[in-house]
């Protein structure tokens, strides 16, 4: 079926806690480009703009892409819906959601106020968390991106915030 993805198992995800503007499991902003290479179980990325600021590294078998600001660290992870650990704030699960459970957590649990950006996605400052769709078959599913104090300011917004527009137009 076209735009069916692969999905990997629950069985086969990693559980990752996230540390607001510190860590998403074992990625702690501010990390080098090495650095988030030997954390990561997979080893090199599969698709990658390094070292450039403000680029990347997709690394697919662990469903995770990265993001590096100034000095080529480590500024924004995002986690694939589909191949990504589970990763988790609190008891909640961020990733691989349908939009009305994280609606639902928004309005009863979530830790803070959240704004909408250009295309309606949530937000949450304080947290430094922008809940993304991705499209997979009939459902769109939640690709969480966190970011580091580094992009704090106004990453929600399209079109001036730090988030590189790849991260935009992509998914």
């Amino acid at each position: 079926m076209l735009f069916d993805p692969e999905v990997k198992e629950d069985a086969d995800r990693a559980r990752w806690e996230v540390t607001p503007y510190v860590n998403v499991g074992p990625l702690f902003f501010g990390m080098s480009h090495e650095q988030v290479i030997s954390a990561l179980p997979v080893g090199d990325p599969t698709d990658s703009g390094y070292p450039a600021p403000g680029e990347f590294a997709s690394f697919y078998d662990a469903g995770v892409t990265v993001y590096y600001g100034t000095g080529g660290n480590l500024a924004g992870v995002a986690i694939s819906p589909f191949l990504g650990p589970h990763v988790f704030l609190g008891d909640f699960r961020l990733t691989h959601r349908l939009p009305s459970e994280i609606v639902g957590w928004m309005e009863t649990g979530s830790p803070g106020s959240f704004r909408l950006n250009q295309r309606c996605e949530p937000y949450f400052e304080e947290i430094g968390l922008l809940i993304r769709g991705q499209q997979g078959g009939d459902f769109l599913r939640s690709r969480p991106v966190f970011i580091g104090t580094e992009w704090a300011d106004r990453f929600g917004d399209l079109q001036e915030g730090p988030i590189p527009a790849r991260e935009w137009e992509e998914y």
